[in-house]
């Protein structure tokens, strides 16, 4: 993964009239991809599904979620997490 140079967002490929380029989510600061990008880039599961973050996580108490739904959030990023890992790991 590419990093944008003037803000350091994550840059992702954009297609640009018969061209892909890779532009920053944060700036959009763009740069011409390298032929191979798409092979680098692959979406490997798309979800429809809410992600607990580590922030709603933290803020639990100040939302008013209960002891045993932070448990079960706390649960599944766990496994989240140590999915993701695995798949990166291989």
């Amino acid at each position: 993964m590419k990093f944008c140079p003037k803000c350091g967002g994550p840059m992702v490929p954009v297609k640009k009239g018969d061209k892909i380029v890779l532009k920053c989510v944060k700036c959009g600061y763009e740069m011409p991809a390298p032929p191979d990008v798409l092979e680098k880039y692959k979406v490997t599961k798309k979800t429809k599904e809410k992600v607990v973050t580590t922030k709603v996580v933290s803020e639990a108490e100040k939302l008013g979620i209960d002891k045993e739904m932070l448990e079960q959030a706390k649960e599944e990023y766990y496994e989240f997490v140590l999915e993701q890992m695995g798949e990166y790991g291989e």
